[in-house]
């Protein structure tokens, strides 16, 4: 293995004592051996911090880890973006501290990258866990565990990811050198993998590796749980950034065809939630697309007349 495939982990933990051990653990169970981690507590206050010392100092093998613990949690994507400066491997992975990798994901997401070196990101797929236990993969499969789709095939990635959520972002493998010349995650934003994943797909080609690399946790204390968080999402502003962005980016009439799906998407959902600043930069954002419709103008009216039925949304969502 040479060193020019070596792949650091970036872990960012906040408030994950349940998970952090297994998390770190399915690191250093990597058979890509040519790794190294940095893990960074982001101002936990519960014991995260303790497990990662103990970790730390009773590791086997000859894993290289860096840590760092801040007193004081700060925005996710400055705290990757602080980590991003230091790295020199020629790949990055962006791992939060409640999702395990399986052994073969860096080798494989690596061996997928070399065949198309010119890619931004590899990406594969997920088991999804849920509180309440059930598993599914994150792509839909068959009884013999075929995907159904045919990924090979992805078409205009950018118009897809644009559309809809297609990619699940824990299982990205990021080529270092273009994610820091794009200037990593936003630091303005709240998460980051919806802007980074059409910010680089606008530019280059991704590619998808058929295996299954990661288990994400879905857990009310997740980042994606409070996405539509009633009256007080701080996500839905930045996903409103974003879409603004995209506006921008978008050069063809099918592109923003796929804006308008996911503007009408996201301001159903801050509608719901009473979200109603978001709802009222979605609005703006609809009209210069020159969206129109029954259903845009009952959106329209909703927001108008401030109905809150939020509380529907929670009962149905819960």
């Amino acid at each position: 293995m040479r060193v020019s495939d070596r792949v650091t982990v970036i872990c960012i933990t906040h408030n994950h004592e349940e998970w952090i051990e297994e998390t770190l653990e399915s690191v250093r169970l990597q058979d890509h051996y040519s790794k190294e981690l940095i893990i960074v507590d982001n101002g936990s206050k519960d014991k995260t911090v303790e497990k990662i010392r103990n970790w730390v100092a009773n590791r086997d093998g000859n894993l290289q880890v860096s840590v760092v613990f801040q007193e004081q949690e700060k925005p996710y994507c400055q705290v990757f973006n602080e980590q991003l400066d230091k790295v020199t491997s020629p790949y990055v992975v962006d791992l939060s501290g409640d999702d395990v990798m399986y052994p073969e994901h860096l080798s494989q997401s690596v061996k997928r990258l070399k065949l198309v070196n010119y890619a931004a990101f590899v990406f594969s797929d997920a088991y999804i866990l849920t509180e309440d236990g059930e598993v599914n993969t994150f792509y839909k499969r068959d009884n013999s565990g075929e995907l159904v789709d045919n990924m090979e095939e992805l078409g205009d990635i950018y118009v897809t990811l644009v559309r809809q959520n297609y990619i699940c972002s824990p299982t990205m493998v990021f080529q270092t050198e273009i994610l820091k010349q794009e200037g990593g995650y936003d630091g303005a934003l709240y998460y980051e993998d919806f802007d980074i994943q059409v910010r680089l797909a606008r530019k280059y080609p991704v590619v998808f590796s058929n295996h299954i690399g990661v288990l994400k946790r879905r857990h009310p204390q997740s980042l994606s749980s409070g996405q539509y968080k009633r009256y007080q999402s701080q996500m839905l502003p930045s996903t409103v950034e974003v879409c603004k962005k995209i506006l921008d980016m978008n050069t063809h009439d099918s592109e923003d065809e796929a804006l308008g799906i996911r503007v009408m998407h996201e301001l159903k959902h801050a509608l719901w939630s009473a979200n109603f600043g978001p709802a009222k930069e979605l609005v703006k954002i609809g009209e210069e697309l020159d969206l129109s419709g029954l259903k845009f103008w009952l959106y329209k009216l909703w927001l108008k007349k401030r109905w809150d039925i939020s509380w529907v949304y929670q009962k149905v969502k819960g």
